[in-house]
């Protein structure tokens, strides 16, 4: 005897209408639009959703604009569902009249799969909107800021060092080689005392795409004590300071090295740097 089956409809699929108007805000979706897209996502068991740790860790931005997790999940993959003009960089320059072609950084989206990234001006920015809104008005493109923690160490002064004000006398400098002016600008291998998610090596090997966990050496400032790990080139500071972003600046610093045990002395200061967070507190 044959059987059938047929799909019976949750309530539970049903969007309520403050829903459904929150996704037209957003969205851009007609009232009849919105109210399928909630229905077939509810329904899609297959489509990518994020995790709470992920969706804590939203931007305050997202939150303010309305967006709740349910909402943000399809906006995510409603944007790597849509293909758009701009496949390319070379796509890119030759849109927009570009001199070269504008660099590429690569990453991660919000599921953790590989995403490709563009680096372009304000002004760029802009053009970019212009150009959508004739070609693929329907195309809502993705953009995340750039910031990056400056690093802006004086050549003349102990600004920016960690604990002291550099303008007041007691730590003026004298003319190089004072070691208050040390590490320099552009002076590598340099130490630098990394803490919070940093003072993680899994985490910094992932970063900085290294095919093994660094080597960290137990280390203080001020009493804190945390890891250290000595970085060797130019491109893994750059990598650095995007990570921590333009809510941290590179300070210099003393940093005290523990020893090992069987070692005679304890302890070697030494001259390195750290991120300190200059952003707002809430």
């Amino acid at each position: 005897m044959a059987q059938a089956a047929s799909f019976q409809p949750s309530p539970e699929d049903e969007p309520d209408h403050d829903t459904v108007k929150r996704w037209q805000a957003l969205l851009g979706y007609t009232y009849p639009e919105a109210a399928k897209e909630i229905r077939d996502k509810r329904r899609d068991l297959g489509r990518p959703t994020l995790s709470e740790a992920s969706w804590e860790t939203l931007p305050a931005d997202k939150r303010v604009e309305g967006f709740d997790k349910e909402a943000y999940e399809h906006a995510c993959w409603l944007a790597k569902s849509l293909q758009g003009p701009l496949t390319s960089p070379e796509t890119l320059q030759a849109a927009l009249g570009l001199d070269a072609t504008p660099a590429v950084l690569s990453g991660s989206d919000d599921f953790g799969e590989l995403a490709a990234f563009c680096k372009v001006a304000a002004v760029e920015k802009q053009a970019i909107l212009c150009l959508l809104s004739d070609k693929d008005p329907f195309f809502q493109p993705t953009f995340v800021r750039c910031s990056v923690a400056d690093k802006v160490l004086s050549a003349f002064l102990a600004h920016p060092t960690l604990g002291i004000d550099a303008t007041l006398p007691q730590h003026r400098t004298r003319s190089p080689p004072d070691p208050a002016l040390r590490p320099a600008q552009g002076e590598y291998p340099v130490w630098y005392f990394f803490y919070g998610t940093l003072a993680d090596p899994n985490v910094l090997r992932q970063l900085l795409e290294l095919d093994r966990e660094p080597t960290y050496r137990p280390a203080k400032i001020h009493g804190g004590l945390l890891e250290a790990w000595a970085g060797k080139y130019r491109a893994l500071e750059e990598a650095l300071c995007r990570y921590e972003t333009d809510q941290y600046e590179v300070v210099r610093c003393e940093i005290e090295m523990e020893r090992a045990q069987e070692e005679e002395e304890e302890e070697e200061t030494i001259r390195g740097l750290t991120f300190r967070f200059v952003g707002e507190v809430d």
